[in-house]
Order: structure tokens, then sequence, then C-alpha cells
């Protein structure tokens, strides 16, 4: 028995997958620079071409075309093909389509193309281009998948396509994504290469001015950003839609989208618009509309007050209308070996290319050539003594014997004896045998012509030069999309935000609603187990602070919460990301900076806020506090706007909680514990902290927690609220006045405080 053969696991897995990786780059996933297809893509317009379906002849079911395609070339998924040639048919894809399709092929609204037995096809003009002299041994060919046909490995593309029409595929590590760009720029770029060999990126950028998209718009990017990208074949381009003012009657305006991002879905940008306008984001804006037909035409209806170009700025900022179309210039080499590359060395491969297609054209032909002046020198032979000739076929008993006695008389070859005895008698009348000479001589002049190309590089280029120029005086177009730097227009977001009195309410257990009307507080609905928190009477424009038992703020603009259309609201854990056990304490409401910092109004929470002595004032300062009896004093003016994760400011043990927060409004703060104790401190023992802190002990609860606080004068009274229901009054110069840290004094025996007012 044969010694088994052992690996190591980890490298035949990564032998196997480089293996699997590689075949999905080169067989599937990246474009060929020469002719810029896919095989998937070359397979289809090779099927197409076999079938005789010329841009002159009729269209063809696209049944029949992807049933010719799966059954000689690409033995694959028949929708993953058919996806693929709808793709070429597609003007709003393709800059030049590739395949003239007749029937549904989809629309720029996300619809999908009818099913392929609906559907017809046929090539275009310009891929004529990329399919011509295939038969004249310019390309390889390779067995298909089954060894019974041949199939070229690259079309003999006179077309730039990889450049002109694009290209983008996704690969094992490997990706690719080619802009469309302008033909008459590019193929002026190539000309430009053959008579300047030595050139740039910057240089052929004289030419090719940088990508040129079917569905119009305008680039953003500078000359400066689109060399870098075009020289290192990696970057991105800015694209913007296009839009203009369109007057109506009695002074009024509205805003027309004319042109949209290349690869943008129309419908869902217009769904995203009308969001807008649904959640009031731009209160402006009051109506979308769609009106396009073949040509793009998007209605933006607005309050005769708003500056449109505003409208305009948020809308590119919040919406596809404006985009990055990602370049990034993988492809295939000549050898097969995938590589990024610059523009320059696109263009240089494609030349090159090109080349070699006119040198194996010509030797091609040159070949035929000489074979027919070899056909015609027999005829000539035999014309010089044609009655020698005619003696000897009718003295010959066989087809045989009159072979051998002509060729051995004229010294011909065989070929040359079979093409004489197979020549019809009335090509032996004179007229007919002045032609035969005259093709001989026709022919003679157009091998010499031939020869002498060959023998020349230069003369070969100029070839390729009248070729691309041919190419590009026929199929040559205006640019679509334009190249322009545009300043943008700056706005202030709360611009667009109208000045509406709102309210929240939040629930115990974290439900948040926001309403324009109230009515009835007691009529208010709540989940089972749930209760009322807070009420907030704020305005849009303003900022809402939430503070929680974590001890953390989460601030954020009024007009980001939506508006509640029934049921209990939305979770607060939708808004901000909540830890588990996280509960809101209350919440307060402030003018927005750009507003000026007004009083804050507090929302009832565990314990009763009262109104700032100072209005107006930038000092305004909160008192937090945990239930170990830590605490300080911030400034209110430190609190803005923040993330969904929040900001910390009162760090707690892991055993602490934050209890409360409350404005400081008078000279002393009253404190109590759970088990009875309480004490009154100055306010001006507590420490002012500016950022997150622990801050001091106020208060030491011992083996009791802190049930509340509040901020009184010496002559004020308080009440105790019991577990058992009773309440109690206490006068605050009942109890001590202390410093922090003491232990307090006792106000209750025997029964629990729940929370003091």
């Amino acid at each position: 028995m044969g010694q088994e053969k052992t690996s190591d696991l980890t490298d035949e897995l990564e032998r196997r997958f480089l293996t699997y990786a590689l075949s999905t780059i080169v067989s599937r996933s990246l474009p060929d620079v020469r002719d810029g297809l896919k095989p998937i893509h070359r397979r289809i317009l090779f099927a197409m071409e076999s079938m005789g379906m010329s841009s002159a002849s009729k269209h063809v079911k696209s049944a029949k075309i992807i049933g010719e395609v799966l059954g000689k070339y690409h033995p694959h998924g028949d929708a993953s093909t058919y996806e693929s040639m709808v793709r070429m048919a597609q003007d709003f894809s393709m800059r030049y389509p590739l395949v003239d399709g007749k029937g549904n092929f989809g629309s720029l609204d996300g619809d999908s193309p009818a099913a392929y037995r609906y559907t017809e096809g046929r090539l275009t003009p310009i891929t004529s281009y990329l399919l011509r002299d295939i038969k004249k041994d310019t390309v390889d060919f390779r067995a298909n998948y089954d060894n019974t046909l041949k199939e070229p490995v690259v079309l003999p593309s006179r077309v730039p396509n990889l450049l002109v029409n694009g290209s983008s595929g996704i690969a094992v590590g490997m990706a690719c994504s080619f802009p469309s760009h302008n033909l008459e720029e590019v193929m002026s770029a190539l000309i430009s290469l053959i008579d300047s060999p030595k050139q740039t990126v910057a240089s052929l950028m004289k030419y090719i001015k940088g990508p040129d998209f079917p569905t119009r718009g305008i680039i953003l990017n500078s000359k400066l950003e689109l060399r870098k990208t075009y020289e290192s074949g990696l970057g991105a381009v800015k694209i913007r839609g296009r839009w203009k003012l369109e007057s109506l009657p009695r002074g009024k305006k509205q805003i027309i989208i004319t042109e949209i991002p290349y690869s943008v879905n129309k419908a869902r940008m217009i769904e995203k618009i009308a969001e807008i306008i649904i959640a009031k984001k731009l209160p402006p804006l009051t109506d979308v509309r769609d009106e396009s037909d073949e040509n793009i035409r998007v209605v933006l209806e607005f309050k005769s007050t708003a500056d449109e170009n505003k409208l305009m700025s948020y809308l590119f900022k919040h919406t596809e209308l404006e985009n990055n179309f990602q370049l990034n210039f993988n492809c295939l080499k000549p050898n097969g070996e995938p590589d990024r590359l610059s523009l320059l060395e696109i263009c240089q491969h494609f030349l090159e290319f090109r080349k070699q297609v006119v040198t194996r054209r010509l030797n091609y032909e040159l070949a035929l050539l000489q074979k027919r002046l070899h056909i015609l020198a027999g005829f000539a032979a035999i014309f010089n003594d044609l009655d020698k000739a005619l003696k000897l076929i009718r003295a010959s008993k066989s087809r045989k014997e009159a072979h051998e006695k002509l060729q051995k008389y004229f010294k011909l070859d065989d070929e040359q004896t079979n093409a004489i005895l197979e020549i019809p008698l009335y090509r032996l009348v004179g007229m007919e045998m002045e032609k035969i000479l005259q093709e001989q001589k026709e022919k003679l002049k157009e091998q010499k012509k031939i020869k002498s190309i060959l023998a020349s590089p230069k003369k070969i280029w100029t070839e390729v030069r009248e070729e691309l120029k041919e190419i590009k005086e026929k199929h040559g177009d205006k640019r679509r999309t334009q190249i322009k730097t545009i300043e943008s227009i700056e706005y202030n977001k709360e611009d667009f935000i109208e000045h509406e009195d709102v309210h929240i309410i939040i629930s115990q257990n974290g439900w948040i609603r926001k309403l324009k009307n109230l009515g009835d507080p007691s009529a208010l609905k709540f989940k089972e187990n749930d209760q009322l928190l807070g009420i907030l009477q704020t305005n849009t424009r303003n900022l809402i602070a939430l503070f929680t038992s974590l001890g953390v703020v989460y601030v954020s603009k009024v007009y980001n919460l939506s508006y509640t259309r029934g049921g209990f609201g939305e979770p607060i854990q939708s808004l901000f990301n909540f830890a588990d056990g996280e509960k809101v304490l209350g919440m307060l409401t402030l003018s927005a900076p750009d507003e000026g910092l007004d009083t804050p109004s507090e929302g009832q929470a565990s314990m009763d806020f009262l109104k700032s002595d100072t209005p107006g004032e930038n000092n305004t300062e909160f008192l937090v506090v945990s239930a170990n009896g830590f605490g300080f004093r911030f400034p209110l003016s430190n609190l803005a706007e923040t993330t969904r994760s929040g900001r910390k400011i009162m760090n707690l043990n892991n055993d602490d909680r934050m209890i409360g927060f409350a404005p400081v409004t008078h000279g002393h703060v009253f404190l109590a514990t759970e088990k009875g104790k309480a004490v009154v401190i100055a306010k001006d023992q507590i420490t002012q902290l500016t950022g997150s802190g622990k801050g001091v002990t106020l208060m030491k609860p011992g083996e009791s927690r802190l049930a509340g606080f509040k901020f009184v004068d010496l002559k004020d009274k308080i009440v105790l609220v019991f577990d058992s229901g009773n309440d109690k009054v206490i006068t605050v110069k009942s109890v001590r006045l202390c410093n922090r840290g003491s232990q307090g004094v006792i106000v209750s025996k025997r029964k629990t405080i729940l929370k003091i007012k």
C-alpha cells in the first residue's frame, strides 16, 4: 500500500481559499483593461454576435439570448445573466449602452425589468466596434465550459470601454469601481498619447476632464483632487444634482430638480424628501411630487419667504441629491494579473492592445491575400497557354489524370490545380480572364501596402489612430456631467425650525411623548404599572436635559424629538443609549446657546423643583446628590447637546445612585435619610465642579440612604412624607445647622421617610 499524503490543515485551507479567491477575481468580478468587460458581459455580446444580432437586425427575445448564453458559454444562473444583459441596455446605467433593448428594462425609480420572456434585444451600433474583426484572428480563443465550442478570451474592442462605460464589481478581498467618461474626450486623449507617448496624468486631463455620468449632474471636485484620484486609481467623486427655480403666477416659485447623481434611486430620494417634510425638519418645504417623463422633473414647493438656496443646501446634506461615487481602478492586466492602475496606465494598456489587434488583423489579411494571389498565379499561368490546358483536360480520362497533367505541364501545386479544374467554363472568356488579371493586380497592390504597414511601427500606430478618430467622429457627443466648483451655502439648521410651543411628557418607566396640545393632563394614559413622572412645557428651539440615576445627563434639541401621534409615546432607549436599570429622575429645558441662556424650566420628578431667583443669568447653578450623601454644584452653562451616549456628570460607586437634581435657589440645603435623620448645611460648603466628579460628602447616611433634599431658608417649613402615608411638618430651625459630612439629627423615629417636600 502506498503511503498516504498528509498536510497541515491551515496550509491546505489557505491554498484552497487563495485558489478560490483568484478564480473569483479573474473569472467573475473584475473587468479586463483591454475590453473593459467581465466574462459574463463578454459572453453575452459574443453570443449575440454569433446569432447575427447586429444593430441592423430585428430584435430577438431576451429569453432566446439568455438561453444561448447559458447553453453554450455561461452555465450559471439565468437571473444573474439576464440582470447583466439588462444593465447593458439601461441608458441610465451605461453612458453608451451596448444592448438595444425593447420593452421594460427598469427605471431610475428602481423598478424591476420585465421578465426575459417579455423583452427583446439586439446590439447597438457602438457595440460593433467591440466585436469588429473578431473572426480575423485578432484575439485568442479558449474552450468553453464543456470543451465543445470556442469563446474569446477578450474582445478586439476598438472602444476603450473600461473608461467610457465604467464597471463595478466585488471580489474576494478586492473590488473595483470605474466611472463612465465622455467618449470624445477619451478618444482625444488616446490620440494625443499616440502622438506624444511621454505624457502624464496631468497632461491627459487636458482632454479627460473627469467622469461623465449618464444621469448628468455636477461634479464638485477640484482639478487637483481629480488628478490625485486618477494618479493613484483610488478616490471619490462628489456628485450633486442640478436644479432650477421656476416662476409661477402671483409671484410664487417652485424648485425643479432636473438631474440627479449617478446610481441614485429617484423614488427613494423623493421618499426621503417626503419624510423630511412630514417630520417638519424643513418647515419651509411644503410638498414634493414627481412629474418626470423621459426627463427628470421633481417639483419642490416651498414658502415664498424661504431662501431657496438654503433649502437646497439642506437637501444636499441630508438626501442623496448629493453623494459620493467611489473610484477604485482595480482590473485585470493583459497578463491576467489583478492590479490597481492609474488613468495613464489604463490608456497605455489599451493602446498597446490595439496595436496588437491591428498587427494580428493585418497578418491575417496578408495571409488571405497571399493565398488568393497564389490561386490567381495559377490562373494566370494557364491563361498564357489556354489551348494547351484545354487540350490536356480533354485528353484525360479522369479528374485525377487531368490534375496530374496540368500540374506537371504548368508546374502548379495541388491547390492551384484544383482551383483551375473547378473554374466554370464561362470564366474562360476573354472578359472574365481580364477581370481575374485585374484582381491579381489589385491584390498585389494591397499586399504591398499591408507589408509596408507591418514593416513600420509608425504606420501601425497611424492605423490605430485613424480607427480611434473614426469612432470619435461617428459616436462622440457633448459632455453631460458638468465639472465646477460651487461654493457651499452655509445654513443654520435652526433656521428651518419653527418656533412652536410643545409639551414633553415622560413616564416613570421611561416612555416619552411630544405633543403640541396637551389638554387635560389627567386624561393621559400610560402602560400597565406605569405612571406620570413629569410634564414639561418648552419650545421646539430649546434644549431638553434628562438626568438619570446613573449620574448621566442626556441633552437633545427638542425638535429632534418626534411628535407623538397616539399611544404611549416611544421608549427613551430608542433615543439614547441607556444602560440596564438606568432610570430617568427628571428633566429640564433651557434655551439653545444661540438663543441666549434663559431660566430653565423644570419637570416634576421625585421632588418638587423651585423656580430660580435669578432669571436670565448665565450663572444659574444646579445641585446633584447621590443616595450615599455625595453632591456638588455645577453651572447650567456647562450643559450642551450630547450624543446618544449622553455625558457623565456624577461619578458613582457601584452601590450608589443619583437621587435628584435641583436649582440652587436659597442659602441652605436640607437633607434627610430614609431612617429619619436630617441635616441643614450652607450652600457655600458645597463644592462647584465644571466637569464630572464624585463631589463632596454632604451627609453621612450611615446604614441608611438619602431620601431627598431641598434648598430652604432657615425660616421655612419642611414636609416629611412617610411610608405609612402620613406627613409630618417640621421647621428648618428645629434641625441643627451643621458642617457638611455630619450624620445629622433624628427628626423621626420608627418611620421610614420616602421623600421631602
